[in-house]
């Protein structure tokens, strides 16, 4: 009997193993998708156009006539530098911290009406600390900027060889906004305008008009420009 009894055990296990044998196999899970976030310090680059504007009135007449400047046109020229910043991603909005430092290649130069002498004032370089807003939509960002600014403006007599207004850097503040897009995970490129304004500097003309005087100036200077930006997220 007890054999009998086995012969049935082992002829169910047997069975039971190639009922689970003819079973179809699980699929395995599939990998979670990682999901794309602008969070991350970057470094980059950056090349474009920039327009310069500074502009001559007459300040302080010191023992003079009154004394006539006309101002030329804004001149056009090339920005390029390199750009730094950090993003913090929290849903679609986007926070972040960007400074860039560019050199110039522009000037424009100013006719002072009695002494027959140009006025040349030369923009060297400009670079800019500012905060950032953005809203993210997937692998686009758009942002709006803006912070302070800091260029370097001399402004001379090229016929005497005299700087007029130092070679010094002034401060000012910048606005602006653009578009970001990550063609990969860790590249990404744009395009951004900003306006920027700097502090008002006076000087004084150092040759006396006329043996009257001479004569106290202030410029006013603002900027335009359009860059487009490449960079990498760490």
């Amino acid at each position: 009997m007890k054999k009998y009894i086995v012969a049935a055990a082992c002829v169910a296990i047997s069975s039971a193993s190639a009922f689970a044998a003819d079973l179809p196999t699980r699929a395995p899970l599939p990998a979670p998708i990682a999901l794309f976030t602008w969070t991350g310090f970057y470094l980059g680059g950056e090349l474009g156009w920039i327009q310069t504007d500074p502009r001559y009135t007459t300040g302080a007449l010191l023992l003079g006539t009154p004394f006539a400047v006309t101002s030329g046109t804004s001149r056009d020229g090339v920005t390029y530098g390199a750009l730094a910043g950090y993003n913090y991603q929290a849903g679609n909005l986007v926070l972040g911290v960007e400074g860039d430092f560019a050199g110039w290649t522009v000037g424009t130069i100013h006719y002072t009406a009695i002494t027959g002498d140009f006025l040349t004032a030369h923009s060297k370089w400009g670079g800019s600390i500012r905060g950032r807003l953005g809203y993210a939509v997937d692998h686009a960002l758009f942002y709006v900027t803006g912070g302070a600014a800091f260029v370097s403006n001399e402004t001379s007599i090229p016929t005497t060889g005299i700087s007029v207004g130092g070679d010094g850097t002034r401060a000012g503040w910048t606005v602006g906004g653009g578009i970001d897009y990550a063609f990969t995970n860790n590249w990404f490129t744009g395009i951004e305008y900003r306006y920027s304004q700097y502090e008002n500097k006076t000087f004084t003309y150092p040759i006396p008009i006329l043996n009257l005087g001479l004569i106290g100036f202030k410029q006013e200077l603002n900027t335009n420009q359009v860059t487009a930006r490449i960079g990498y997220k760490f």
